[in-house]
């Protein structure tokens, strides 16, 4: 692992509180080990959990309290302490993004069409813009997926409307507008979508409807207009039922983890065109411990190095990438996280 130390976390949806577990990867090895003083209460259904682009803050939003908790992060040993309150954002929060910096939050409800954003203070506050919330869709009822795009200019949302949403952001205020000529249509089924690290693509996975196959598509974003446009036969087949998708920091792989089969999807992306090439081996087997084991969340580390799954077993199972982006296992994998029903996973790099 060359050395790289990583802090995991999880946002755990059962129990009452709900709590966001906490994992220190071992520099040489890469095996996972407790952080003292995890599990640490939330609100609520935790559901998603980000952390900002400097590893300061953590937030998780806790979908049944309606709310998000915030904590700082000790840099050297990746240790949690609350913040004073969770912030009110309403009724089925379920997923949360953080500008590339670091200064604004966005999320979205599963039990409505808005779009909430809040600004972050120094401490990791936060504080609801006047201009929030903003109904994504009069005709949605949910929203179950956000992403911003790299530069911070483009946000995006997927609907209940099976319809994919494109907002302009001002990076000094935080405040969206629309863009002209959207929404797209998507798949039935879309519950997760990522941008590509050059900001070129937006990648969406999707049940599609099917109880054999999940399905992968790639949309080019043009960078002056926000514009969407589905990339040709960029639409295969994967596992069933994804519940997330990631782009590794250099911008040659995709992975999916599909909770339904217990496997993870591993694709080639091309930098120019978006078209997608499954590669040899896929799908691999998620890990996880038990019969009940499908992945919930997945995430790769900063340095691309390794991904980690977390699966309905209350476990992470961790994963080798590699020169050709296929997946290997780790020693010892999966590790136990000490809580329950893992649904959103987050990893910064030790300092």
């Amino acid at each position: 692992m060359s050395g790289v130390v990583n802090f995991v976390y999880t946002a755990n949806a059962a129990g009452s509180p709900s709590t966001v577990s906490a994992l220190a990867s071992d520099g040489t090895t890469g095996k996972l080990t407790s952080i003292p003083g995890s599990p640490y209460n939330t609100g609520s259904g935790s559901a998603a959990v980000q952390a900002d682009p400097a590893g300061k803050f953590l937030y998780v939003a806790n979908r049944v309290s309606g709310d998000i908790s915030g904590f700082t992060i000790t840099a050297t040993t990746g240790t949690l302490t609350p913040m004073a309150a969770p912030f009110s954002v309403e009724f089925g929060v379920d997923a949360i993004a953080i500008d590339p910096t670091g200064k604004f939050l966005y999320a979205v409800s599963a039990q409505s069409s808005n779009l909430w954003s809040f600004s972050i203070d120094n401490s990791g506050a936060l504080t609801n813009l006047s201009s929030s919330p903003l109904t994504i869709d009069p005709a949605a009822s949910s929203s179950t997926a956000i992403a911003i795009d790299p530069s911070g200019k483009y946000l995006f949302t997927v609907a209940s409307t099976n319809s994919l949403h494109s907002f302009t952001r001002d990076t000094t205020t935080g405040a969206l507008g629309t863009v002209s000529g959207l929404p797209v249509p998507v798949d039935f089924g879309t519950f997760a979508i990522t941008t590509d690290p050059a900001g070129k693509f937006v990648i969406a996975v999707s049940n599609a409807g099917s109880t054999v196959f999940g399905t992968i598509s790639v949309y080019s974003l043009d960078r002056t207009s926000g514009k969407l446009t589905l990339v040709a036969g960029s639409q295969p087949h994967i596992g069933v039922d994804p519940s997330s998708v990631v782009v590794d920091p250099s911008g040659k792989y995709v992975y999916t983890a599909n909770t339904a089969d217990a496997t993870l999807s591993a694709l080639t992306l091309n930098s120019s065109m978006g078209a997608l090439t499954t590669i040899s081996g896929s799908p691999f087997p998620s890990g996880g411990s038990g019969t009940i084991n499908g992945p919930m969340g997945l995430v790769v580390d900063p340095s691309g190095q390794s991904v980690y799954v977390c699966s309905a077993s209350n476990d992470i199972s961790v994963f080798k990438i590699s020169s050709s982006g296929r997946l290997s296992v780790i020693t010892d994998s999966p590790f136990p996280i000490n809580g329950n029903g893992p649904n959103g996973i987050a990893v910064i790099q030790k300092k």
